[in-house]
């Protein structure tokens, strides 16, 4: 009796994990959605809305509400963005919409308190990851095939509504590049496939290996990142290393050894083209060296909490206060420091004391090896690419639950058992 009330358990919890998916990836760019919900390539307002819904539903069928490691910090940050980005409406005149669209992607912080609970059941968790492996899949293919059509034609299938950059809009002879879109999730998500394919040392991990090289394809043809694929490549090595540090044999070597210069292979000519950016101050780190100078002085006249998460492009003079009088900064391209001047030395605080608690997690947990290499990413990540950041959201979120899910205080297995 107990197993089948398990089973129909099992099943039902795949609603909500396909709902998840669905909205993370917007139905797969395949549905014309409403452009508040969809359109750009940062707009979470989709997954933030899913994680509202979420979240209340898991108000009303839990019986003992826990905060977590987390849950505490995650409220202050929610009460941080929707405070500085309420009173920059005074500043800087924002319209009421403007400032609504700034807090509510930051719903999805909102996730992390039932991801943490069910997610603790392995049978759940194991559910979430290999949906999450099909997903993956079926959106790298999908993206693999407009690559094909668009390159040269600029023929578009997929609803990509403010997602393609001008640069390749006027130039599809380079192919397309949509960035962030491949960001967050499959920030942590890649790293939680590595891990199971080096603990099992890549037997009978077919489909774990096809979604991890997936979202390595997809970091390097869509999405473009130079550094992001390299943290992600300096992650699962960690992972690789702490997993292998005592029982390194001769096969792990060759296959670790194979795999890093794969690795190398992969991103030598990324790691190349920053190298010839710097030496040459141009391109992308010309605009970041730059955009730190602007955005350490933004940040300093709002010392405390910042200019907050409001769009300034339809107010020509905050843009230019805010992007710089070329219009080419972002606070979202240069770490922590476009934090400080969004968030202030308050946000700076939080976002450290994340990292630390993160960190912290790594001596209880019972999976080492991967909130090591998750704790390294994120750490790695905040030189140019703060976890806060909207598109961030949900590698933030995944991190906490990670965290939090593998800690040995923690009752895995049944932990379910306690919900209507």
């Amino acid at each position: 009796m107990m197993e089948i009330q398990r089973k129909r358990w099992l099943s039902f919890t795949i609603i909500p994990i396909v709902l998840f998916y669905l909205c993370e990836f917007r139905f797969f760019y395949l549905l014309p959605l409403p452009n508040k919900l969809f359109a750009g390539s940062t707009n979470k307002n989709l997954l933030a809305v899913f994680s509202l819904f979420a979240f209340c539903y898991f108000l009303v069928r839990v019986k003992k509400f826990t905060w977590g490691q987390f849950g505490a910090v995650f409220l202050l940050i929610f009460a941080l963005v929707a405070g500085s980005t309420a009173l920059s409406a005074i500043e800087f005149g924002y319209k009421i919409t403007q400032v609504l669209w700034g807090i509510i992607p930051y719903l999805i912080l909102l996730l992390y308190f039932p991801a943490k609970k069910y997610l603790a059941n392995e049978d759940i968790y194991e559910q979430f990851i290999v949906i999450g492996e099909v997903c993956t899949l079926f959106v790298s293919v999908l993206f693999v095939i407009q690559k094909i059509k668009y390159t040269g034609t600029d023929s578009v299938f997929l609803k990509l509504p403010d997602m393609i950059p001008d640069h390749y809009i006027w130039h599809p002879d380079e192919g397309i590049r949509v960035r962030n879109i491949f960001d967050g999730f499959f920030r942590v998500f890649a790293l939680i496939l590595a891990d199971r394919i080096i603990a099992k040392k890549f037997k009978k991990s077919l489909l774990d290996i096809l979604a991890f090289v997936s979202i390595l394809a997809m970091i390097a043809l869509i999405d473009r990142s130079r550094q992001y694929l390299l943290i992600v490549i300096v992650s699962v090595f960690v992972i690789f290393l702490y997993r292998t540090r005592k029982k390194i044999t001769a096969a792990l070597l060759l296959v670790g050894t194979f795999a890093v210069v794969g690795g190398i292979a992969v991103i030598s000519g990324k790691v190349l083209s920053i190298i010839e950016s710097i030496l040459g101050n141009s391109g992308s780190w010309f605009a970041r060296v730059e955009g730190v100078t602007h955005y350490l002085s933004v940040g300093l006249e709002h010392f405390f909490i910042g200019i907050g998460m409001a769009d300034p492009e339809s107010l020509p003079a905050v843009a230019k206060y805010v992007r710089g009088a070329g219009g080419i900064y972002y606070p979202d391209d240069v770490g922590i420091v476009g934090l400080f001047a969004l968030l202030g030395v308050v946000g700076v605080t939080l976002y450290v004391f994340v990292l630390v608690r993160a960190f912290k997690a790594f001596k209880t947990s019972d999976n080492k090896a991967l909130i090591l290499g998750v704790c390294v990413c994120f750490a790695l990540s905040s030189i140019l690419s703060s976890y806060f950041d909207r598109t961030r959201l949900t590698a933030l979120v995944l991190t906490a639950v990670l965290c939090d899910i593998n800690s040995k205080q923690r009752i895995r297995v049944y932990e379910c058992d306690n919900i209507d």
